[in-house]
């Protein structure tokens, strides 16, 4: 079992390092972490990015009172 995971997501993106055993797991980790991210981000394309950036978590549709 580690001793710290880190974890960065950008939507896209997700980078998890574990790390234990290690006086500064903490520090260690997030550096890496830091480091595997920018790698990710440099080495992907500048496409549009995928997902559900542009959707609320409400709705706005209105029900007809017979759906209710």
């Amino acid at each position: 079992m580690p001793d710290v995971t880190v974890k960065l997501a950008d939507g896209v993106r997700e980078v998890t390092v574990e790390i234990s055993g290690a006086d500064d797991a903490l520090s260690r980790a997030e550096e890496t972490a830091i480091r595997l991210y920018e790698t990710a981000v440099a080495s992907s394309t500048g496409g549009p990015r995928a997902g559900f950036s542009g959707w609320a978590l409400n709705s706005d549709t209105e029900r007809s009172p017979e759906e209710a």
